[in-house]
C-alpha cells in the first residue's frame, strides 16, 4: 500500500515513541474511506506487571463507527527508534474484519526514514 500523507504517519510515530511506557512501542492512524486522519493511538499497559496491555488499534476500534475509521496503519517502534516489523494479534484482526475496517503495517521503506 502506498501511504498517503506521510507526515501524519511519522508524526504518530513521534507520539508513540514519547508516550508508551511498554517495552514494544506501537502507533496505530486511523483513516476514514477519502484516506483522512480521523483518529489517533498508541499502546498502553494496563497491568504494572508484565503481560496485558492495550492494543493501539484496540482503542481505535471503540471510536470507529463515530468517527467512520475504514482504515487502521499500525507502525512498531523499536529501542534505537527504528520502525520494526509488526502484525495485529488475531484478536485485533477478527474485530477489524467484523468492523469491516482493513489494517497495514508500516515498514521503514514506506516511509523513507
Amino acid at each position: 500500500m502506498a501511504f498517503p500523507k506521510k507526515y501524519h504517519l511519522i508524526a504518530a510515530w513521534k507520539k508513540a515513541q514519547q508516550n508508551s511506557g511498554t517495552l514494544f512501542r506501537v502507533s496505530a492512524i486511523g483513516l476514514n474511506e477519502n484516506g483522512d486522519v480521523v483518529d489517533k493511538a498508541f499502546n498502553r499497559s494496563r497491568f504494572k506487571r508484565m503481560g496485558g496491555g492495550l492494543h493501539a488499534e484496540q482503542q481505535i476500534f471503540a471510536r470507529a463507527k463515530r468517527k467512520g475509521v475504514k482504515t487502521i496503519i499500525i507502525c512498531r517502534i523499536g529501542r534505537r527508534n527504528s520502525i520494526l516489523p509488526i502484525d495485529p494479534c488475531p484478536a485485533c484482526a477478527e474485530k477489524a474484519k467484523e468492523l469491516g475496517i482493513k489494517i497495514y503495517s508500516v515498514k521503514a521503506a514506506d516511509l523513507d526514514v
